[in-house]
């Protein structure tokens, strides 16, 4: 039973290494972070505490939306972000920012094309479009908090202000404005902790002139830090 006990606690030990660092509040803290093993989400992050910051995002994935109950909807974004990176009690990661994107929901709609001739309706056709993407500028702020070597959890915020790209049938309209908020929770592991998974439950919103949205989702990514 002895030995048992003292094969689990090395094993633990192996995976996860020490839960405290001798570098005492401050754990394992890295200048960059980069997403591995998923084509249809890639981003970078320059997170060395109180220096600029800067990150490049690209992901795609289904979602639910308030016009349909199931997720049904590809949604994706491209974004730009800068800022500074402020770092407080060695565990509190705070990050305003500004930056640029584009998102785009590339679920087809279906609308009905209606023919008469003489007042009356003699042929419907059932037709398929794409909205187009918007192109917006940003602003918003990035909280994380670390709970110890292995466990963080954040709360992100950003607001949005932008418009269509392009003037094709039923688009958002000139002026498109939004909000999207996170909750990432982030577990890391491995030797110093250079590895990561993150979840990222999401709401995003998005209101046009024409159209309006609500989009609920959830971004996962693995992550390594160097």
């Amino acid at each position: 039973m002895k030995k048992n006990l003292l094969f689990l606690i090395a094993l633990i030990s192996t995976v996860f290494g020490d839960v405290e660092p001798d570098c005492g509040p401050n754990f394992y803290e890295y200048h960059n972070r980069i997403v591995v093993f998923d084509p249809l989400h890639q981003a970078y992050e320059r997170i060395k505490n109180d220096a600029f910051y800067v990150g490049v995002e690209a992901w795609a994935t289904y979602v639910l939306s308030n016009d349909r109950g199931h997720a049904d909807r590809l949604l994706g974004e491209g974004e730009l972000r800068m800022g500074y990176n402020y770092f407080y009690n060695g565990r509190d990661h705070v990050t305003p920012f500004l930056g640029a994107g584009v998102i785009k929901d590339f679920t087809k709609e279906r609308y009905e094309v209606r023919y008469f001739s003489g007042g009356t309706l003699v042929h419907t056709k059932k037709k398929h479009y794409q909205k187009p993407a918007v192109a917006y500028g940003a602003f918003g702020l990035l909280y994380d908090h670390e709970f110890n070597s292995i466990f963080n959890l954040g709360l992100h915020f950003k607001g949005l202000i932008g418009g269509s790209v392009g003037h094709r049938h039923r688009n958002w309209g000139s002026t498109v404005g939004g909000i999207d908020v996170s909750l990432p929770i982030t577990f890391r592991f491995g030797y110093q902790r250079h590895w990561d998974v993150r979840l990222e439950p999401f709401y995003i919103y998005l209101n046009g002139s024409h159209i309006s949205r609500n989009y609920f989702g959830g971004r996962s990514t693995v992550g390594y830090r160097f």
